[in-house]
């Protein structure tokens, strides 16, 4: 039989079975990165279920991850993505075939081809992006405006760091 947990006791992370005040300062941060990267996840998965009859989900994914990156060359898609130069090539060649994204030769480097959204991808694209902004501020409704700006201001910082470490080798 349970125990039933006294309403005044603190109650247990999920991810890690411990009160939140116990938890280490690289144990709340995995969580909150484990927390985000599941709700991220869902949202996508969900959100593709819109689209699975005209883009396999793999290539989906990838397009997500590029999104905030457009217009840019394969160099940054393969940097994005992790893929190499001919499976960058390939999904390249793919979304075009699909009519999500157009290549371009770059004025100031004609060996160098920029890749963009189509307009018609574009659009959904910001309708996906649109959805995820409602998805992600149902989360924060509760908070008062003390708490958003302390939350915008440890993303702000996270963000920073990350991107000052983001070509580094694990």
């Amino acid at each position: 039989m349970k125990k039933e947990r006294k309403k005044n006791q603190t109650p247990l992370s999920p991810l890690t079975g411990k009160p939140e005040h116990q938890l280490g300062r690289v144990e709340v941060f995995k969580k909150m990165c484990r927390m985000l990267e599941v709700k991220r996840k869902r949202f996508i998965e969900n959100d593709w279920q819109h689209y699975k009859k005209l883009i396999p989900r793999q290539q989906f994914l990838h397009l997500m991850m590029v999104r905030h990156s457009m217009p840019c060359n394969l160099a940054k898609i393969m940097q994005i993505t992790g893929m190499t130069s001919a499976g960058a090539s390939i999904f390249v060649d793919k979304m075009v075939k699909l009519g999500a994204l157009e290549r371009k030769e770059d004025a100031d480097d004609r060996r160098n081809l920029i890749i963009s959204f189509t307009p018609e991808s574009a659009k959904i694209i910001e309708d996906i992006d649109e959805r995820l902004n409602k998805y992600i501020f149902q989360f924060f409704s509760d908070c008062d405006e003390k708490e958003l700006a302390t939350l915008e201001e440890a993303s702000r910082i996270v963000c920073r760091v990350l991107d000052a470490h983001d070509d580094e080798e694990i």
